[in-house]
């Protein structure tokens, strides 16, 4: 799993393992019970949830309930395009920069 935070927090590596992982919380159950703090102070500090998925959405990263063939499934519905190997995010002031590391077509 890769997830790295860097410089005060403000950028974060996701790689698509660690997406999964994240994405295991998109459910109403941990995320009502607090149990996804835990989880993101251990992993991720300095970051919370709407840091991540939200934005990602948001961006057109992760596809809620996608029927598109090219998208690998990670969790409770969220899943990402094949061709993508990580994910930066970028905490500038009030706003998030996403930066998409593409896996090239003959590393598959």
């Amino acid at each position: 799993m890769r997830g790295e935070v860097q410089g005060l927090n403000r950028s974060l590596t996701l790689d698509v393992e660690a997406l999964r992982k994240i994405a295991g919380y998109a459910h109403w159950i941990p995320i009502t019970q607090g149990l996804h703090r835990g989880f993101f102070e251990r992993n991720y500090p300095g970051w919370e949830w709407n840091d991540i998925i939200p934005v990602l959405v948001k961006k057109g990263i992760l596809k809620v309930y996608s029927k598109e063939a090219d998208q690998q499934k990670l969790s409770q519905g969220l899943s990402i395009s094949d061709e993508i190997e990580s994910v930066t995010i970028f905490r500038i002031a009030k706003r998030h920069k996403v930066v998409v590391h593409k896996e090239s077509v003959k590393s598959r």
